[in-house]
């Protein structure tokens, strides 16, 4: 994929809280579990019981030099006996953490691996996949030189550009929107992250008239991709990718923020990895999972390994590790091969966590959807590409695809680009008819742009709950479109200015009150006061009440008018000094309430 390079900047590699919680999640995201020394045993004899799942999988030929170790399916207090060494750096002493739900712990080593070596791992319980009582793992070594790529983001205030009087600081592109059926109001808002081309990156909620409702920029040099509503422990969240974007790859973090918009959480990917821009994807367990990318030394050459992890948000741990790297050969990828840039074979770009527990991959560089055992880190089995163990009916084999989704009735959606090789075939969101027993698909329906969309690169597809479908076209084709589910295209729109992207489009309901006081700027001239509103973020605002006076302290209501988009202006028969402003709903119940503030001549 081609995404826009930014440069780089640190990013800690600890799980990140606010110290502000909402009080609804404070028992939450508390960092639960006990930090107790290991006792080392020799291992010879295993009490009886389940079997533990370990990460680094056995077999694992590219853990990382900083890798925890983690045991998942038993209480930490009985996970005795572990004794860890490497084939060179020897015995490793550490502390073993709980998992915050008390199903699993991590053995953290007090020094790093070697690279290239080998490390075994014993214990009192009876591990996965261990062989003569001992799970092993080889240490991935370093790469050589090797080359990525870099482009700049322009910045600047092109034409489209969104301006406000009550906040001069946002400047979002606008959001066109070309067709709209009045149904599709009721789907919620349109959920995008702008980046690339010129002015403001950042997460933008827009409703289905273009209008803004939420704007939030991103950091200098780092982009957003993935945002979205999830949900965490119940309750809705928006959830993005953030840092910087290199071309096909990124290194960052997951954002979390409540319907106050008050940030929960930063989620950081474990073991010396950065998380990549693909998916942040929020678990049915409430757990975060996210993609790694990773250039290593590989069967004599840079390889780019990629890696997907389960972090346990409360605490930071890794409860579960895979890597592409020795479980899907070179031979299964359509990748060219450029000099200069580590090969990657697989390239995944999403996981999702399907119901039985075990993960749905999709993997652009091989043409493959992959399903992933949860508890071996072993791939099940293989859907599209070179070695599916499907049967793939007309039409149903798809192209450098994206956001791969498991139904409730056990149909697969997806983007599928479609390309490259170029020039490619015109992008589609396929949505396909699977038969696992069987081992066979078919096509579903299909879902094509009135007109012919080359989409080489990102895109998504969202089955919406009135089955309708939402589909984000990709980055070098801006727009979003909603079909029925029998086909017929109900809601069409796009970016301006020019070279704005996103990386995924969605729509959900979203209700939200911003925890700070609503914006207000007031303008004294030709004997009238012009008063300028909003409340970035707010979904519920039905009327403004302007209080308006020439003593700030005796403000008396002045005019009283509907919301008007994102920003509402209010035009006073007289010049009064001093305004303020509340928030009122659709009974008249006051939201909130601004400053006070003085107007300026």
């Amino acid at each position: 994929d081609s995404y826009r390079t930014i440069s780089p900047r640190p990013v800690l590699e600890t799980l990140v809280l606010r110290e502000r919680v909402p009080p609804r999640l404070t028992s939450v995201i508390a960092a639960v579990g006990i930090v107790a020394a290991v006792a080392f045993s020799s291992g010879a004899s295993q009490a009886a019981g389940p079997t533990v799942a370990v990460f680094p999988a056995a077999g694992t030929l590219v853990a990382s030099p900083e890798t925890q170790i983690s045991f998942r399916g038993r209480a930490p207090s009985e996970l005795t006996g572990i004794r860890v060494r490497g084939s060179q750096s020897g015995v490793h002493g550490g502390t073993l953490r709980a998992h915050s739900d008390g199903n699993g712990a991590s053995f953290l080593p007090k020094r790093g691996f070697r690279r290239g070596e080998r490390v075994t791992v014993t214990a009192d319980f009876p591990m996965e996949r261990q062989e003569h009582g001992s799970v092993k793992f080889r240490i991935s070594r370093p790469p050589g030189h090797y080359h990525l790529g870099r482009s700049i983001d322009r910045g600047g205030n092109p034409p489209g550009t969104q301006h406000f009087v009550s906040r001069r600081d946002i400047r979002p592109p606008s959001v066109i929107v070309t067709r709209r059926s009045k149904a599709t109001d009721r789907e919620g808002d349109i959920f995008t992250a702008a980046k690339a081309g010129r002015g403001q990156d950042g997460t933008i909620v827009t409703d289905s008239h273009g209008r803004l409702v939420w704007f939030k920029e991103v950091p200098k040099h780092t982009s957003a991709f993935d945002f979205r509503v999830q949900r965490y422990r119940g309750n809705p969240v928006l959830t993005w990718w953030q840092g910087e974007a290199r071309p096909g790859q990124g290194l960052g973090v997951g954002m979390m923020y409540d319907t106050s918009y008050h940030h929960i959480a930063t989620v950081h990917a474990g073991n010396g990895y950065r998380a990549d821009l693909h998916e942040f994807e929020l678990s049915p367990r409430s757990t975060a999972l996210v993609l790694g990318y990773q250039p290593v030394t590989f069967g004599g050459s840079i390889a780019m390994d990629t890696l997907v992890q389960e972090i346990d948000i409360p605490t930071g741990l890794v409860m579960f590790e895979w890597h592409s790297l020795g479980q899907i050969s070179h031979k299964e990828s359509y990748a060219p091969h450029n000099e200069g840039q580590p090969y990657d074979v697989a390239h995944v770009n999403s996981i999702e966590m399907v119901p039985d527990g075990d993960l749905l991959i999709s993997a652009r560089h091989t043409h493959a959807v992959y399903k992933l055992d949860h508890r071996t880190a072993q791939i099940r089995w293989r859907l599209g590409g070179r070695r599916s163990d499907f049967e793939m009916a007309p039409g149903s084999r798809f192209i450098s695809q994206h956001h791969a989704r498991l139904q409730p009735d056990g149909s697969i959606t997806l983007f599928d680009n479609g390309g490259p090789p170029d020039p490619g075939r015109q992008a589609r969101a396929l949505w396909l008819n699977v038969n696992e027993a069987k081992r066979r698909v078919s096509v579903r329906r299909s879902y094509r742009y009135p007109h012919t969309i080359r989409s080489m690169s990102q895109g998504s597809m969202q089955v919406l709950p009135s089955h309708n479908v939402f589909v984000g076209w990709g980055g070098n084709s801006p727009k979003f479109s909603e079909f029925t589910s029998g086909g017929t295209m109900v809601f069409d729109a796009h970016f301006k200015p020019e070279g704005v992207d996103t990386y995924r489009a969605y729509r959900f309901q979203w209700h939200a009150r911003p925890g700070r006081p609503p914006d207000v700027r007031a303008k004294l001239g030709g004997g009238h006061t012009g008063v300028y509103v909003s409340w970035n973020g707010s979904t519920d605002v039905a009327q403004w009440e302007v209080l308006a006076g020439d003593d700030p302290a005796v403000l008396l209501p002045a005019a009283k008018v509907s919301r008007k988009g994102f920003e509402t202006h209010v035009k006073l028969d007289a010049e009064r000094r001093y305004v303020r402003v509340r928030a009122l709903g659709s009974s008249g119940q006051e939201l909130g309430q601004s400053k006070t503030v003085r107007a300026s001549g």
